[in-house]
């Protein structure tokens, strides 16, 4: 039987539910894009942004959500989350969306190396979400390193 540990990705906090368990971190998006003070972000902030949701995840996620470190399946949902798949196609995102860590860590490198100017002429980025794409993207290869995937699945946000 398959274990689908699901994960939202909010503003401020995101959730990771498997099994009938659930844990609520308090780290969203908007919280690690506030931690990226400089334009494009430093090494050290984006790493620092990085290792708060890794660590959260290794510990309290992987503690409260047992079934969350043997997941089949991750699938991921939340304000922007699409964004990074539109990014990675060059146009409108189609979700759901099987995202391969190799192509998340591409689109993060691509976009927190460029200056605000030039990340907006990403294909697929809007105008509007490029300073905040940088956290969504900071939060995507999170899950991803802290669990050891080779991919997650971009859903629809649950509304």
């Amino acid at each position: 039987m398959s274990v689908i540990l699901t994960i939202h990705l909010g503003e401020r906090d995101s959730t990771y539910s498997a099994e009938g368990q659930q844990y609520v971190v308090p780290v969203g998006a908007h919280t690690l894009t506030a931690m990226l003070t400089t334009d494009p972000p430093r090494p050290e902030d984006l790493t620092n942004a990085i290792g708060l949701l890794v660590d959260h995840i290794a510990d309290d996620v992987a503690r409260e959500v047992s079934a969350a470190i043997l997941a089949d399946v991750v699938q991921l949902s939340g304000p922007g989350v699409a964004t990074v798949v539109a990014v990675e196609v060059g146009g409108e995102a189609v979700v759901p969306f099987t995202l391969s860590r190799e192509a998340a860590e591409e689109v993060f490198r691509t976009l927190v190396t460029e200056a605000l100017p030039d990340r907006v002429r990403n294909p697929g980025l809007p105008a509007n979400e490029a300073t905040s794409v940088l956290g969504v993207c900071c939060a995507v290869v999170a899950v991803l390193r802290a669990l050891q995937l080779r991919e997650l699945t971009v859903v629809q946000e649950q509304h």
